[in-house]
């Protein structure tokens, strides 16, 4: 089946579309995940990864489905090309690079503050820590695709950048 015979002859109103989005990137995800859990699957055995692998980038699976069914191979080609744009300005790079790690200083110290100790960081040792990096973002990319490709521009069309991103925040946290 071509992307061109998926498209949709009815054009679905941009809420409609991602309330389905949202039902099936989280029907997938909580089946595969659940599924795991309730089954006893050890996440070390290959079906346990495939499973949460599949469960993770469900995001990603349901809105290549939705726009192959929506635009066709065009849209399609649109939305994984967002992956792959670097040319940004450089404050987005170090933004990006340094966030993530501003933010769990930020909570160490606070940490330390009240308690007294800093936080128990496990007994990895720290040079692992760019390697996990490495290995983790093909990973969380899978996801990024449903819910930075697909549902932010959705949700900024109606709320604002600003709003959007704080919505799908909480609809991701569920």
């Amino acid at each position: 089946m071509t992307t061109e015979s998926l498209k949709s002859n009815v054009r679905l109103s941009p809420a409609i579309s991602l309330l389905i989005f949202f039902a099936l990137a989280y029907a997938l995800m909580w089946t595969c995940f659940i599924t795991v859990a309730v089954a006893h699957i050890p996440a070390r055995t290959l079906r346990g990864q495939f499973l949460l692998l599949l469960g993770a980038i469900a995001p990603s699976l349901a809105a290549l489905f939705l726009v192959a069914r929506d635009e066709g191979g065009a849209g399609v080609a649109t939305l994984l090309r967002g992956v792959i744009q670097w040319r940004v300005a450089a404050r987005w790079y170090v933004f990006a690079a340094t966030y993530t790690v501003v933010i769990k200083l930020a909570v160490a110290v606070l940490h330390r503050v009240s308690t007294g100790a800093w936080p128990r960081f496990g007994t990895e040792p720290w040079y692992l820590i760019p390697l996990a990096i490495v290995v983790s973002t093909p990973f969380q990319a899978g996801e990024e695709i449903g819910w930075r490709g697909y549902a932010v521009p959705r949700l900024a069309a109606r709320f604002g950048l600003a709003r959007a991103s704080i919505l799908l925040g909480v609809i991701w946290g569920c």
